[in-house]
């Protein structure tokens, strides 16, 4: 606002010559960064090391996310080489990097992989756990946490999916209270990206037409066609404090810290609940919603889709937004969502690749022939006439 004044007097003066002072302002020392959440469910415990960000590196802000690349495709400044090591009742246990030999020798760096599973070493609920990591210059960062005392739950491979009709249907979940636990979150996965929220009761609700505000787009959170987990996961004090607080990027100042030595998170979840949700929604417009199956398409292309279902996600008159789900192959079980658009006569379809709007196996782009949608995928490897056409209904 300053300057914006100052423009404004020079301009009232005219002729008179305005000059601005200047001040060197010094690069704030970096300090080391690290996160970690231990989780009694999980095989293998992760220890992410990196500094806070000074202007004095350049980072990589326009690439995607990388799991196992999380430092650097996540716009850090990664920590390579560091002493990681977690204390707890069953001893020491070391971190290490993992070397990628098909990629750069940065791939991976600051991301240090400890070994746990239930038949060897493994994190105990309701024991206390501490933290050593040592950097290449000689920064020790160290922090306590203690571990929720709960059992952590395994969804059985092939457990019934939920029916969830979103038009009619709530989402109620509850729990039983978890001794240590400080707070609770629930996590929701969508094609847009998971929603969270976090309480200190033991259930929550859902209305089916709730929007998922971590969305770019406030979609919403359930989208009819897909199968959509949630999760439910008891939290200690670190954790809770350092989500609920608030961080600046560069200095990562305003975060409720309680590591020594450095800032960042070393707490403990464990997960004490999952659900998978097979949403559905009511008919909106019968004459395109329904089962299909691929009735014409090139040879390269058969592997792609055999058959779909297609619903109207949210109408309009021009304009509306599509979903469902498509399997590759319609003797198995196996299946992934789309997500589409209606645009005047024009349908596009985007067969995702795990449920994921941000990847896809390939895209549709056709139209509406009397019970049938004809076009073709937009690839340059596969050209030719697609036919989807519409299972007569049971």
């Amino acid at each position: 606002m300053r300057r914006f004044l100052s423009l404004g007097v020079c301009a009232l003066i005219g002729g008179g010559a305005c000059t601005f002072d200047q001040q060197s302002i010094a690069v704030v020392p970096t300090q080391v960064v690290v996160h970690a959440v231990l989780d009694p469910g999980a095989a293998q415990q992760e220890v992410l090391v990196e500094r806070t960000l000074s202007g004095t590196v350049r980072i990589a802000d326009s690439v995607r996310f990388d799991a196992l690349d999380p430092v650097n495709t996540g716009g850090g400044v990664p920590v390579a080489k560091a002493q990681v090591s977690i204390t707890g009742p069953d001893g020491v246990l070391s971190g290490a990097e993992i070397v990628y030999t098909d990629h750069p020798v940065t791939y991976g760096a600051g991301r240090y992989i400890i070994k746990t599973n239930p038949l060897g070493v493994r994190i105990r609920p309701g024991a206390r756990y501490t933290l050593t990591v040592r950097t290449p210059e000689g920064a020790v960062v160290t922090g306590t946490t203690v571990v929720p005392y709960a059992l952590p739950f395994s969804q059985a491979i092939g457990a019934p999916l939920l029916a969830f009709n979103r038009d009619r249907d709530t989402l109620a979940v509850s729990w039983s209270p978890v001794p240590l636990a400080r707070s609770y979150g629930v996590r929701t996965e969508s094609p847009f990206g998971p929603n969270y929220i976090y309480t200190n009761e033991t259930h929550v609700q859902f209305a089916g037409d709730i929007r998922n505000v971590f969305a770019s787009d406030l979609q919403r959170l359930f989208i009819p066609g897909f199968r959509q987990t949630y999760t439910v996961f008891a939290i200690d004090t670190n954790y809770f404090d350092y989500y609920r607080s608030r961080n600046d990027p560069f200095t990562g100042s305003g975060i409720i810290n309680r590591l020594q030595g450095g800032i960042g998170l070393f707490g403990a979840s464990v997960v004490i609940g999952a659900r998978t949700l097979d949403v559905t929604q009511q008919p909106v417009d019968p004459s395109l919603e329904g089962d299909y199956e691929v009735e014409q398409a090139p040879p390269m292309a058969k592997p792609y889709v055999d058959v779909l279902r297609l619903y109207v996600e949210t109408p309009g008159t021009a304009f509306a937004s599509l979903s469902g789900w498509y399997a590759r192959d319609r003797k198995l079980t196996a299946r992934d969502g789309i997500a589409g658009t209606r645009d005047g006569a024009r349908i596009e379809l985007k067969f995702l690749v795990n449920q994921d709007s941000r990847q896809r196996l390939a895209t549709f782009v056709g139209t509406q022939v009397a019970d049938s949608l004809v076009g073709a995928y937009v690839n340059p490897a596969v050209t030719g006439r697609v036919v989807f056409r519409r299972r007569a209904a049971p």
